[in-house]
């Protein structure tokens, strides 16, 4: 299909072909009005929209729907037939794969989607990725891709080609991300909440950049007091109760109550162990779970934080965080105190020719 110069006849810029991968007269008649639509889409704004084709899917998807607002970096995998197995095969987690090309409308309207529905999926346990079929023919063929968009969906864990299913839900970001979560649960392996260990995790989860993170805290009882059996059980209530807010701007991390000392007083952690807080960088404020740490109450909580029922409180400076050793999933070794003397110091009562106290 040779597209229509969208500059106008006579600019003398090259055409470029692209393949038609179907043999059915309504598909190849859709790619014709598609194209044409563009055609006429483009001259009508100066033909300064058709200027990125090929190339990656972004490029060639983004020229439909540029914005003058800066955007935080892609979460999107951009796929290629060289990092295809590593990227979706060898990858743990959920992996949606969406086909296009960068005549096709529907891909161009698709790919903001795709966009919002990745940011929302970063660290859930599920990746969406992009692949140009028309520069990567042969991944297109693998997958017998007859139009586009096509999606295919790859569970978690190992995988191959034939684990790939069709993706029939539907296409704006908030049913891409329940798709997606849905996958996890029933594949995937969502990922564990990090304890914090120090400034560069607390940045990297909680500084959004413009974008408006929440951070939950969970300060969890000494390692001594709980053991681990206790400390897992406190972290599965944890992993639990983040389910209510998946695909929602927040991000988890624990640590060992007593361990971040200035974090604690700053989100009034003073009570006792467990307990939660969460807080915004960005907003400098913060709210204080008060229940008891049971997996309905936490919900609610994180539920509430969503509707503006949890009450909020300005921070009274940025708390400062504080390098500490992981943990090691063991139990707990009580400390011993070591014995200043012995009891040879004191010598044999039976030599004793002292006077008795």
């Amino acid at each position: 299909l040779f597209a229509g110069d969208g500059s106008g006849s006579g600019s003398g810029k090259k055409r470029v072909p692209a393949d038609v991968n179907s043999r059915d007269p309504n598909e190849i008649l859709n790619m014709v009005m598609e194209s044409i639509k563009t055609t006429v889409q483009e001259r009508a704004s100066g033909g300064s929209g058709g200027s990125s084709s090929g190339g990656s899917g972004s490029s060639g998807g983004s020229s439909g729907g540029s914005s003058s607002k800066k955007k935080s970096a892609s979460k999107v995998l951009q796929l290629t037939s060289s990092n295809f197995a590593e990227q979706v095969y060898n990858n743990d987690e959920v992996v949606l794969v969406a086909f296009a090309a960068p005549w096709c409308g529907h891909c161009k309207q698709l790919l903001p989607e795709w966009e919002e529905a990745a940011s929302k999926l970063d660290n859930s346990g599920a990746s969406l990725a992009w692949v140009d079929a028309t520069a990567e023919e042969s991944l297109a063929q693998q997958f017998r891709i007859q139009g586009f968009p096509t999606i295919k969906v790859f569970p978690g864990g190992k995988t191959d080609a034939s684990y790939a299913s069709d993706y029939n839900g539907g296409r704006q970001a908030a049913q891409i991300v329940e798709a997606a979560l849905a996958e996890v649960d029933r594949s995937g392996v969502p990922k564990e909440i990090p304890e914090l260990t120090g400034p560069d995790l607390m940045a990297e989860n909680c500084e959004g950049g413009g974008k408006a993170t929440i951070c939950v805290f969970f300060a969890l009882p000494h390692i001594l007091d709980s053991g681990a059996e206790g400390r897992n059980k406190y972290r599965d209530i944890m992993t639990s109760a983040s389910k209510a807010v998946r695909g929602m701007s927040f991000q988890f991390m624990w640590f060992e109550g007593g361990a971040q000392p200035d974090l604690e007083t700053t989100l009034e952690l003073t009570f006792g162990f467990p307990a939660v807080a969460a807080y915004s960088v960005d907003k400098g404020v913060y709210t204080v779970h008060r229940s008891s740490f049971t997996e309905k109450n936490l919900r609610q909580f994180l539920t509430g934080i969503t509707t503006g029922k949890q009450g909020t409180y300005k921070v009274s400076s940025v708390p400062e965080i504080k390098t500490v050793e992981p943990w090691d999933g063991k139990d707990g070794v009580p400390f011993e105190e070591e014995v200043w003397w012995d009891d040879d110091d004191f010598g044999d009562d039976t030599d004793s020719t002292g006077d008795e106290f």
